[in-house]
Parts: structure tokens; sequence; C-alpha cells
């Protein structure tokens, strides 16, 4: 799946604890005087709790944290001195949240930290400020970002998965390459190896991807140098390939076929774990879980405006997957049944995922396909802490990090109680779990007058995929007589997600941001003999955001209410993106009255 580009924002300190439904509540005096002592008070003790230890369940129970660590978990006996107490009220608390499957960038860590994940595992990201995070990982202090591992640069081939996204990455063309590209890898930093086999058959598409003496040589040189190596499948095949290579998981589910219960038993009996990563597949087989996140209230008031943008999204063609969406959880269900072992991840921030809330919406498709509610939460506390060597995460025991989540409710009977974050700790101190609105800031100009004819202002283009290195084609041609936009073009094997269409800049130069807040829907009318077709919003202050994206009907007049997206930045609208999506095909359409009102 597919990471965005952008930088990582900083961190900063949170000093005090702010009375609030959704923050940690400040100790009474009644609390602070049942220390019972004249001695100092430099501890907390989360007393009538249920807590989840990342193994086990324990009734009644009081956490004691000091000094970024959980000191103890006491089932009898009374706090002792030196500790504030605080009523979790008969809840749950739990570890804090790993997730085994992201890419992060931008303002990714301090999202997800508001969703009660501490822990992100990230599959692909460029090394620049890995010192950075390794340091920030190992510290105790407040933070408001959550702690990041990092495979670094993926090992894929020249035009491969993994290359089409600006990214200069370092490729393998033959296995004697292999031992300097992974000591590189681990001087850079990496935290373990992550091997690209996809040849794209399962998107419809054709990739250059890793050969088999390849893959063998990576995973011996990762295992010499005492580091994990996990491999990006797509297809069963893709995955037997891997599991004969030796690979210690998989970070994404196999769906192209039926499940071989003899390669399921094989990597059961090896040992061998899988991420699932369901809930973008979901995404990708048009079973988006924006609806289940937004469902409960504060979910939603706490999604950022990136977050907004890419649970929006949705993956090109995704509608026509969507008859194969019951297989999906059919194989992770008997991958969980043959004793393969299952860790929580989210590969946020793809289409129709957000970082944080979407590692929520994975545990819930993990029990929907068999797995129990502490099973769920095992695969994202103390099993991906076990895998991946992640010492004092994913447990509250003594001498476990102070990352704890308080849900109301129990997610251990019910697993949709676990959007009733109540508060999150990070290394012992609490979390904000507000965002603050996105601003509606505008461009240095007014709003531009309503309304305005898409065909008699800006500018179209072709569009397409080789933007992202693949192969679709897209050509424009105007007719203004008829206020007509004609698209022609082909739809390439070569991206996992072939579009080809034509793009609108409101602007005088391409993606120029423009302030359109006055706009309240997008009309059009989109004519086609046959296809699928979606429609892309770009917008807001990075030009690099992820656009919102959704399927339009053809052969009729579309009205779009531009207030369903609260995700669109309308103060800075970039592009409006018509596109043909799917597999190899012609591409023929047309665009009529494309207005903004």
């Amino acid at each position: 799946m597919k990471p965005t580009a952008a930088t990582l924002g900083l961190i900063t300190v949170i000093v005090a604890l702010v009375i609030a439904v959704l923050m940690l509540p400040e100790p009474t005096e009644t609390a602070v005087a049942a220390t019972g002592s004249d001695a100092p008070v430099d501890g907390l003790a989360l007393i009538n709790a249920r807590i989840f230890d990342g193994e086990t369940v324990h009734e009644g129970a009081t956490l004691l944290i000091r000094d970024g660590l959980i000191q103890d978990l006491l089932t009898e006996g009374d706090v002792p001195s030196g500790y504030e107490t605080l009523d979790i009220e008969g809840q749950t608390l739990l570890p804090g949240l790993i997730d085994a499957h992201v890419h992060a960038f931008n303002s990714a860590r301090s999202d997800a930290l508001r969703y009660g994940v501490t822990t992100m595992l990230d599959m692909f990201r460029p090394p620049f400020d890995f010192d950075q995070t390794r340091a920030e990982r190992d510290a105790l202090e407040a933070t408001t970002a959550a702690d990041l591992f990092s495979a670094g640069y993926l090992a894929t081939a020249e035009g491969g998965h993994g290359t089409q996204y600006g990214i200069a990455v370092p490729t393998l063309a033959d296995a004697r390459e292999v031992d300097a590209w992974v000591e590189e890898r681990l001087a850079e930093g990496s935290d373990y190896i992550k091997i690209v086999i996809e040849s794209g058959a399962a998107w419809s598409g054709e990739l250059p991807t890793l050969n088999q003496s390849i893959v063998d040589a990576l995973v011996v040189a990762a295992h010499a140098r005492g580091v994990l190596a996990v491999a990006h499948v797509s297809t069963q095949a893709e995955a037997r390939m891997a599991v004969e290579a030796g690979v210690d998981g998989l970070v994404h589910v196999f769906v192209d076929e039926p499940l071989d219960a003899a390669l399921a038993r094989q990597m059961a009996e090896e040992g061998i774990f899988i991420v699932p990563t369901t809930t973008v597949l979901a995404g990708s087989h048009g079973q988006s879980g924006r609806g289940w996140i937004e469902e409960e209230a504060t979910m939603a008031e706490r999604l950022s405006l990136e977050q907004r943008q890419t649970v929006e999204q949705q993956f090109p063609g995704s509608s026509l997957r969507a008859a194969r969406w019951p297989q999906v959880p059919a194989i992770v269900g008997a991958l969980h049944d043959a004793g393969v072992t299952l860790l929580a991840g989210s590969d946020a921030p793809n289409p129709a995922t957000a970082h944080g809330a979407s590692l929520l919406h994975e545990l819930k498709l993990l029990n929907d396909a068999g797995l129990t509610p502490i099973e769920a939460l095992r695969s994202a506390t103390s099993i991906p802490a076990d895998r991946f060597g992640l010492e004092g995460r994913g447990c509250l025991q003594a001498g476990c990090r102070a990352d704890v989540v308080w849900v109301a409710g129990n997610p251990l009977a019910d697993i949709d109680d676990i959007r009733q974050l109540r508060a999150v700790w990070k290394n012992g101190s609490p979390v904000s779990l507000e965002t603050e609105s996105a601003s509606v800031a505008g461009t240095e100009s007014d709003s531009l007058a309503m309304p305005m004819d898409l065909h008699g202002s800006g500018q179209w283009m072709p569009s397409s995929d080789n933007f992202m290195g693949g192969q679709s084609l897209a050509e424009v041609e105007m007719d203004d007589a008829e206020n007509e936009i004609r698209v022609s073009g082909q739809l390439n094997p070569g991206f996992a997600f072939p579009y080809a269409g034509a793009m609108w800049n409101p602007g005088a130069t391409m993606m120029a941001a423009v302030n359109v807040t006055d706009a309240r829907t997008l009309s059009f009318t989109l004519e086609a003999d046959q296809g699928t077709y979606q429609l892309m919003l770009f917008s807001g202050e990075n030009m690099m955001a992820p656009p919102i994206q959704t399927e339009i009907a053809v052969g009729m007049g579309t009205v779009i209410d531009l207030g369903e997206f609260s995700g669109l930045d309308p103060s800075r609208l970039r592009a409006i993106g018509f596109y043909a999506v799917g597999g190899d095909a012609d591409v023929a359409f047309s665009i009529r009255d494309a207005r903004l009102q």
C-alpha cells in the first residue's frame, strides 16, 4: 500500500493536567489525602480499575506509576505513600497500543497518540531523522508523539513497488548486492528489514519485483545481524516465496485466492506472523471504516484535518472489488484458526484510513474475523512487543513503560467499547485528546465569487498515474462552444491503482491554492459509454496533502455537497480531478457544465 511523503513535525511537551471529560481529571483533595502521609507526592495511582496487562485481566486492581514507568500492579492492599490517586470507576485500563504497520509522516505520531497508539512500527520512510526518533523513544519525558520504530528504506527492485513516490530508494538487482545493502540500512538506523515481493498481479497490474535468490539473501543477511526480516506480499504465491525464504512475518495478508491450508499450517509451525492490515483492505474493497470511526462522536471530534483527508479518501476502483470483500475476513479467520500469529496494523495513511483511529478499527475487524476481544487486544499489545522485541511496551506490569489507555466500558467483552477513550498517558504523563479545529485561514485574497464556471476559469490539464510512476496515458481536448472537456487515453498496468483523466487547477499555476470558501456544491455531468470514475479534491496548506476521493456516476447530472467532506479545506482548494480508474482499458469520457456554486 501507499504512504504519503512529507516532513515529520516536531514534538512538544504537555506540562499540566486539564479538567475535561476527554482529559485526565485533576486529583481531588480527598484523593491526595488518601496517600495518608506527608511524604512528597511524585507518583500516580490509578485505582478501582479493570486492568488488562497485555496478557490477562485483573478486576478491581490498582496501577502505580512513577518516573515514566509502571511501579506495580496491585490486586489487593493499600496505595503506598507518595502517590496521588485517581478513581477509574471500575472501567478499563489497557497498555498503550502498538500499530504494527504504518507510514509515519507529517503529524502521524501525534495524531495516533490521541487514539491510544503509543508505539508505531513504520514500514517505509526515508531515514532523515532516525537519530532523533531513537532518542525520543528511549526517553521517559512527557511527549505528544508516539514512539517510532522503522524499516527505513524497503528492499525492492528497480521500478518496483515503493519506487513510485518521488523518494530515491536504493534498489536491488542481484543477490551479491544484498550484504552491503543491509549493512547500509542498519547503519542508517533501520530497526528491521522490509522486503517487497509485489508483482502487481493482485491489483491487475504488472511490476518488477525481487527474485527468490535476492529474497533468500535478504533474510539470511538480516538474521545474521540479529534483526527481523518481514515481507510485503499481495498474493498467496508471493507469500509462499517469502515463507520459503524464512521471513519472520508478512506485513499484509494475501487475499487473491482461497487459503491453502498446508501453507497456513507451515506458517503456524514455523512461527511466522502476519499483520493482516484488514482495515486498509476494507477500504480497497469498498468497505471503509469511516462510518465505524465517526459513529462515536468523540472519535470524530479528535480527527485532525489530515486524518479527515485520508479517512475520507477512496481507493480508485474500490467498488469493483467489493464483491471480493468476504474473502478477506474469511482468510484472516482461517489463519487464526490454523494457529498463525496475527498482529494488528492499519497501514495508515492509505485511503480510507487515519492514523490511530484505524488501528482501533483493525481491532474491530479482527474480532469480526473470529478473534476474541482479548485476542484482538493482545495483537496490538503483548504480541507485537514480543515479536519485534519492544522491551517494556505492550504491558502493564512492574518495569513496563507507563503507556496507559483508559477506556470507558469494557472492550474485553465488547470490542466496540475501544472507541470510548477517556484518557491516555504516555511515559506516565497525560496526553491531550483534543485537536485544534482546522482553521480556515484562506489565502491572501478574499474568497472568489460564486458561481464559478470551471470551463471559463482556471486551467485544465491531462493527469494520470504516470505522476506516481505508472504507465497510464491521458489527453484533454477543450470544446468551449459546448462547455465540455473531452478526455481520451489508456489505463495501463504499472501502478497498483491505475487512473487517467483531467485535472482542473483553479489558480494561475498548477496546484496553486485558491480561496473558494463561498462554494457549497460542485456540479457537473460526466458522460461515458462504460467504465468506473472517481473525483479527487486536492486542498490544504500542504501541496502534498492526500486528496479526498469519491466515486462518481456516469450519464447524469451530479451535485457534490462539499460540506460532506470535513477533510476539505475550501480556503485552499488546489485542484479538482476527474478520473477513469480500474484495469487495463481504453479511456474515453467527457465532462460538461462543471461549476462551483
